[in-house]
């Protein structure tokens, strides 16, 4: 690639290493070779508070100011564009809170622009515009057919456009099957008269229903009751039928002429009632958001200009126009003064909200500007309040557009300020010290060296679990199950509470909780099949990062406990709280009966149903519950039966960690340091609520959450 072919890169790149000189990213020196000592030359920037960039190895990462992508161990060129490369020099990261952070000296924030804007609750002013045109309302279309086959004779209305009223003669239909229908009545009537006197009462019904079906057969061949009464009083057949408007409107269309034969079911006429009409208007997909049922919208016409028109939204169409990318919405309008015409063109427009929300239903919103927004994603940089000139890149989940608005879904908080103006120079300056950003918004990840607190370390491994629940669910391509599935690796997300990590651990929590979560929340409202999968790969790039940070292992035996077995194992649980809940309370006795309730409970468990390596498990587990149970039936007191209860507690609590059990909610098991004279204990619980088994009423509240068990 050579370089600057356009000239137009120049002003950008002069204006990215001034930004990054501003900030205090790049070194000062004129001299573009490698200094011969990179380590003093860190020190040198002292003065700045800078700290240059080593890898494991003790080396200067050497980097390029238009390509920051490009992180090499020795100076030289950048392979993409050939200028030289710069040490990456970052500021120390020892009080920073994101991964994303990065600070901007005056000269920097003044020379890129910055302004900032408050995150706030907005019933956001939303005018969406769509051109149409004015149709008939289908439901008000009434067609006039031959009910009858026969010759046309007169067309009382005789051209389209016609005015007609309900009940108006349209047409007169000459009919030989009426003439032969007609007969069949004036014959069953004769009959009936004759047959009047017979005393045979099948005879006389008989004839009757011939009548009856005869005036039927009329009926259904257009005669109205008041012409059939008129044959039966005149004894003569009609042989023409008139055909009569079914509703008032406007003849808008004449299929036949007079003299024509025409077939039965053929159409004559077709009227439609131009007293309500329908708007059709094509509404883009984009402003579908702001488009919904019952809703009114207004519109104009260029017959009547200053004029205001108003519709109902009463459908709208489930597909889109590939071609137009619109969608068509369709208005129901009444029309009582027939100002409106079928075929007129409309301008319609649909206003919504704009004053500031005095309740927390109001959206959270951001100026359109604030987003760097890169596919379904958008990265805000937000500024802190407590230290000028530090920004925080966040990835954040946008709804709809709304005017020069955006709807804020997940990662801001009513109150933040957010970078409206010079928000992607900020960007460039983070690419150039390689930290995530829009354009690069994952780095490399290792395993971390520091031990982690053993309730944080828990829950990832409870986490691992909800993931493969996860990707189970997303197997089955049943859109309803993946949803609850993303919404349950949420929610498990949420609950793990980071605040106990520090330092660079607890950057990258931060950072992967924050990538994971908005995933999640974009995988529970994915809309089909393909999206969903796209979710889910982007996900699991994330996870990926995630486990090998925190080292999340697989285990390389996978137990297995048939839900028969848990289930059993819960009975186990529920008899285990009972005697904890008591020597929580000082009683001996319930102690005593609830451990006789737990050995029953033991013996109903079912162990033949688990597999070997699980039946070691469990075997093991049993032989520190025996021990525990024999421990409180031969105690002589209260301090004997807590004895017997903390190898209860750790037998459990082994079992249900590798095994599993089906309880309703999470388990935690909870350490005591003061117990046994110091040695100290555990015990299970439901929640987090300490009730110190081992000290009883005496120190109820002693004691600290040391892992969680089951989600």
């Amino acid at each position: 690639m050579s370089r600057f072919k356009n000239a137009k890169l120049v002003p950008i790149f002069i204006l990215i290493i001034a930004i990054a000189f501003g900030a205090g990213y790049l070194s000062k020196g004129s001299d573009t070779s490698p200094p011969t000592d990179t380590k003093s030359q860190a020190e040198g920037e002292k003065g700045h508070d800078l700290e240059a960039h080593y890898d494991e190895a003790g080396n200067v990462t050497w980097t390029c100011s238009m390509h920051p992508q490009i992180q090499l161990p020795k100076p030289g060129k950048c392979p993409i564009c050939f200028m030289e490369l710069i040490p990456l020099i970052r500021k120390d990261e020892g009080d920073q809170t994101s991964m994303r952070e990065i600070t901007l000296t005056s000269s920097a924030r003044t020379l890129a622009g910055i302004a900032v804007e408050e995150v706030k609750r907005l019933d956001v002013a939303v005018e969406t515009r769509m051109a149409g045109k004015v149709d008939y309302d289908e439901t008000r279309v009434r067609n006039i057919t031959a009910w009858t086959g026969g010759r046309v004779d007169k067309m009382y209305v005789d051209y389209t456009g016609s005015l007609v009223k309900k009940g108006q003669p349209m047409v007169s239909v000459y009919s030989p099957e009426l003439l032969t229908a007609q007969a069949e009545l004036i014959q069953a009537i004769k009959a009936i008269r004759d047959l009047k006197d017979s005393k045979l009462d099948l005879v006389r019904n008989s004839a009757q229903r011939t009548k009856e079906a005869a005036q039927e057969k009329l009926r259904l061949l257009g005669l109205t009751q008041r012409q059939i009464d008129k044959v039966i009083t005149e004894g003569t057949p009609a042989d023409h039928i008139t055909l009569y408007a079914p509703q008032g409107g406007v003849v808008i269309k004449k299929a036949v002429n007079e003299g024509q034969y025409v077939k039965t079911g053929a159409p004559i006429y077709s009227i439609a009632d131009l007293s309500s009409l329908w708007v059709i208007l094509e509404a883009y997909e984009s402003d579908l958001p702001w488009v919904s049922l019952r809703q009114q919208v207004e519109f104009q016409t260029d017959a009547y200009p200053g004029k205001v028109f108003k519709g109902k939204v009463v459908y709208i169409d489930p597909l889109v126009n590939e071609k137009t990318r619109t969608v068509r919405v369709r208005l129901e309008v009444p029309n009582t003064d027939g100002s409106l015409k079928p075929g007129m063109l409309v301008r319609a427009t649909q206003h919504k909200g704009g004053q500031l929300g005095k309740t927390k239903n109001s959206p959270l919103v951001i100026p359109a500007s604030a987003p760097l927004i890169t596919g379904k994603r958008a990265v805000v940089y937000v500024a802190n309040p407590d230290k000028e000139g530090v920004y925080e890149g966040r990835e954040i989940i946008l709804g709809s557009k709304a005017g020069n608005y955006y709807i804020v879904l997940s990662g801001l908080k009513e109150g933040e300020l957010v970078v409206t103006k010079g928000n992607f120079k900020i960007d460039s300056a983070v690419q150039i010290v390689a930290k995530p950003s829009m354009m690069n918004p994952s780095t490399a990840s290792r395993a971390i060296s520091e031990e982690l607190p053993s309730l944080f370390s828990s829950k990832l491994r409870l986490l691992s679990q909800s993931f493969e629940e996860l990707s189970s669910a997303v197997s089955t391509e049943e859109l309803s199950q993946t949803h609850m599935a993303f919404g349950e690796f949420n929610k498990s997300l949420r609950l793990i509470d980071g605040s106990s990590l520090e330092g660079k651990i607890a950057l990258r929590w931060k950072e992967y909780s924050m990538l994971l979560g908005n995933d999640a929340i974009l995988g529970a409202e994915a809309p089909d099949i393909r999206r969903l999968h796209e979710i889910f790969s982007e996900m699991k790039k994330h996870y990926a990062e995630l486990a090998t940070t925190f080292a999340i292992a697989t285990p390389e035996v996978e137990l297995t406990a048939p839900v028969e077995f848990r289930t059993q194992l819960g009975h186990v649980f529920g008899a285990y709280e009972a005697l904890a809940a008591s020597l929580a309370k000082d009683d001996t006795e319930g102690a005593r009966s609830a451990a006789a309730t737990i050995s029953e409970s033991l013996r109903l468990v079912d162990e033949t149903v688990l597999d070997g390596p699980s039946h070691n498990v469990w075997t093991a587990s049993l032989t520190k519950l025996n021990d525990g149970l024999a421990a409180i039936r031969d105690a002589q007191d209260i301090v004997g039966v807590r004895t017997g209860f903390e190898p209860i507690s750790v037998g459990l609590s082994e079992a249900i960690l590798k095994l599993g059990v089906e309880t309703n909610g999470p388990l935690y098991e909870i350490f005591c340091p003061m117990a046994f004279e110091y040695e100290g204990a555990t015990w299970l619980q439901r929640n987090e609520e300490v009730h110190n088994p081992y000290f009883g009423t005496a120190m109820s509240t002693c004691g600290e959450i040391n892992k969680q068990l089951k989600k």
